[in-house]
């Protein structure tokens, strides 16, 4: 039996249940085999009783819930003992800006960038990055998906001018981190990693709504998780597709799957289209994009690589 990946998810706070759930359960709408949600203690039993099929770890903290004995070391040690498990991972979604779930989430980003585990950096975590590049930089593997407001940030941080054109900034954003890929979400996704730049133009639903980024970066995590499976021959395949060109391709698959179920979900349902009628587009998108996987014929839809 083939492996199709574990995929870890970490963000959910008490006001934020949803985004979690929207990336967490897209992976395993897309085939992951098993999906993780590392959320706040309070978030816990609300993301459980959304799905059964979502392994729930109540093992991060506001601030304010630290204790003697469980703070942010004990945190970072408790879920270091787990996430290894893990494939790839995706930090941000619902996370929020309590400074105690960032310090967490610093952790997460250190031990990626050591192990080389791939990592997408979404929502509130982009914040970690625009404080401080060097906790990310020169990870080939992580892969940041800001909006537009995000993005901006970012590279003023990075004192990157996005007057000229956002082709521009976003391959020069990459290049000074490192390599690392960044996927600027907007009309055309804009994806470059210091290097190549490509845009997914794949038609979207008329409607965005709310927590489709979310879709977004659990579908690109589980396309990097895979992305690692096919690299150490998990999976039976001719190796055209090389190491340094898979996080492109994960973000680009991710890209045109969402895009294409956001479409469907809105072909069925125009303006009262939800994030779940996205999030449950993904088999169908899943396969009409890509059969049996994207890794698999890879000349199919993304040979420009």
């Amino acid at each position: 039996m083939i492996n199709i990946g574990r995929i870890g998810f970490f963000g959910g706070c008490e006001e934020y249940t949803g985004a979690p759930y929207f990336a967490s359960l897209a992976a395993l709408k897309l085939g992951a085999d098993l999906s993780y949600v590392y959320c706040e203690k309070d978030a816990a039993t609300v993301i459980k009783s959304y799905s059964p099929e979502l392994i729930v770890l109540p093992y991060l903290r506001l601030e304010r819930n630290y204790t003697n004995n469980y703070a942010s070391l004990q945190i970072k040690e408790k879920i270091l003992s787990v996430v290894f498990k893990q494939h790839a991972l995706s930090v941000g979604s619902g996370l929020g800006n309590d400074p105690g779930m960032l310090a967490t989430i610093r952790h997460i980003l250190e031990y990626a960038k050591q192990k080389e585990v791939p990592i997408v950096v979404d929502a509130d975590a982009l914040s970690i990055i625009g404080n401080d590049p060097s906790v990310i930089s020169n990870h080939s593997h992580a892969i940041l998906t800001p909006n537009i407001n995000e993005f901006k940030r970012l590279a003023k941080s990075l004192n990157i001018s996005c007057e000229a054109s956002f082709e521009n900034s976003v391959k020069e954003c990459a290049k000074r981190l490192g390599g690392v890929t960044l996927v600027l979400k907007g009309k055309d996704d804009i994806i470059s990693n210091g290097e190549t730049l490509i845009k997914c133009s794949e038609t979207s639903g008329l409607k965005r709504c709310g927590g489709q980024g979310d879709i977004l970066a659990g579908a690109i995590a589980t396309f990097l998780g895979w992305g690692i499976l096919y690299e150490s021959k998990k999976w039976p395949n001719d190796g055209s597709v090389k190491y340094n060109d898979l996080p492109l391709v994960a973000a680009y698959a991710g890209c045109k799957v969402t895009r294409f179920a956001s479409n469907l979900g809105f072909q069925k349902h125009k303006l009262s289209t939800q994030t779940s009628d996205i999030l449950f587009s993904l088999p169908e998108a899943m396969n009409s994009c890509f059969l049996p996987h994207p890794f698999s014929n890879p000349e199919r839809d993304i040979s420009h690589l």
